[in-house]
């Protein structure tokens, strides 16, 4: 897309140390979410927004073209929620128990990370899911159960119980 060529001719339009539209790819603290056009001084769309791909110029093509981008992408998003959904259901209240070699202390001799849990799923319910959608806010080094969330897309999360046991 059109970035600094455009906000140059926008510039030349604008004056000097007047603002320009942009479209925010990202989201940006205090400025907006990602999609909405907003106005921005010149200097800091010149030097940081475009430069580091956080929006581009609001031009009436770049506005259509990122309109017909978000409905293709709200397509496809509602296509993972549906996929998301259906292995919810096939996950909603199972629990996982692993058994691992414990030391003298009660303490695991290794932890169980999400890749474990990932990996568990896999091999128990044959659904792939990357360990990175396993919310884990640390290893597990203990036995005992635990609640783990499942976040299978932004709007679709679920609880697992994952039991560590003594091998």
């Amino acid at each position: 897309m059109p970035s600094l060529r455009s906000l140059s001719e926008a510039k030349a339009k604008a004056g000097p140390g007047e603002k320009v539209k942009v479209i925010l790819e990202k989201d940006v603290a205090g400025l907006g979410e990602e999609g909405t056009v907003v106005e921005v001084a010149d200097g800091y769309a010149r030097n940081y927004l475009l430069p580091k791909g956080v929006a581009h110029t609001a031009t009436p093509g770049n506005i259509r073209k990122w309109e017909e981008m978000k409905k293709v992408a709200g397509r496809k998003n509602e296509k993972g929620k549906q996929k998301a959904l259906k292995i919810a259901e096939k996950l909603k209240g199972v629990e996982i128990v692993m058994e691992r070699e414990m030391g003298e202390e009660g303490k695991l001799f290794g932890a169980v990370t999400t890749q474990d849990i990932a990996e568990e799923i896999r091999r128990k319910f044959r659904q792939d899911i990357d360990h990175r959608k396993v919310e884990l806010e640390e290893p597990i080094r203990v036995i005992g159960l635990r609640q783990v969330i499942l976040k299978l897309h932004p709007q679709v999360k679920i609880p697992l119980k994952v039991e560590v046991k003594k091998k």
